[in-house]
């Protein structure tokens, strides 16, 4: 490989990384090498990706995605944020609640499976894609009328969310690991504003606000939520006092879609 190639790769991963998530952090880029042996496929799919979105198909873009992340393997970030969008992506067919609910449902389901089958890649980011699992049931539930009661058979979007939390805690043992299921939250709803989603972060945002009333410190907890809450409200186009979420490092990742 010429130095020449993995030049313009490594800027065509830095452009596609741009474009839409947070993108690969410098750990990331041992990995480089397996990329640049494909510098003509990642601006061609990612061009795909963008295209579906832009016609409005939330299938054709998540497959699309897919294709995608199969050269970014470790991009946990970006797994879960095209999982997220195809998850809630606004669902215009005709037909009753009922089978907008059920649509749903199978779109979740799709989508978690999808990420259950990227840790096998993700290397270190596996706790991240393990926390964006178990907090999709209930932002998907939060969007979509109905589907509390289509996720029966699951147990209902809480235990689906729970059953994701439990892999995670095994995993990675840990007494904070439901904790860092709700602080992840605005790490999430970053990546979806850089990829253009503002309900879909917004929707993150909330469900975060309300989970994290069954934190164990309260006192950390309620400062928390009252800088989500500051941020969702800035994103809202409210004039704010943005000072104490900028002044919060774990709000970091948001800064940029709230200056």
């Amino acid at each position: 490989m010429t130095a020449g190639v993995l030049g313009v790769t490594l800027m065509v991963v830095a452009a596609a990384a741009a474009a839409a998530l947070a993108a690969p952090t410098p750990a990331d880029v041992g990995t480089v090498a397996q990329w640049a042996a494909r510098p003509a496929a990642l601006p061609f799919a990612w061009r795909g990706v963008r295209a579906a979105e832009r016609h409005g198909d939330p299938v054709e873009a998540f497959v699309r995605a897919r294709s995608l992340m199969r050269l970014l393997p470790e991009w946990a970030d970006g797994f879960a944020a095209f999982a997220y969008r195809y998850t809630l992506a606004p669902d215009l067919a005709d037909g009753a609640p009922e089978a907008r609910a059920e649509r749903t449902r199978a779109r979740l389901l799709l989508a978690l499976g999808w990420m259950d089958a990227a840790r096998a890649d993700a290397g270190r980011h596996e706790p991240s894609l393990l926390q964006a699992m178990a907090f999709l049931p209930e932002v998907a539930a939060r969007g979509q009328p109905g589907l509390a009661d289509a996720l029966r058979a699951e147990g209902g979007p809480a235990a689906l969310a729970d059953r994701w939390l439990a892999v995670a805690e095994a995993r990675f043992p840990s007494p904070e690991a439901g904790e860092q299921r709700t602080f992840y939250a605005a790490r999430l709803a970053a990546g979806l504003l850089a990829a253009g989603d503002r309900n879909a972060a917004l929707a993150v945002l909330q469900t975060a606000s309300e989970r994290s009333r069954a934190v164990r410190d309260q006192q950390l907890a309620t400062t928390w939520r009252a800088h989500v809450d500051l941020a969702a409200r800035a994103l809202r186009g409210e004039a704010v006092d943005l000072g104490p979420v900028f002044a919060d490092p774990r709000f970091a990742d948001l800064y940029p879609h709230l200056r």
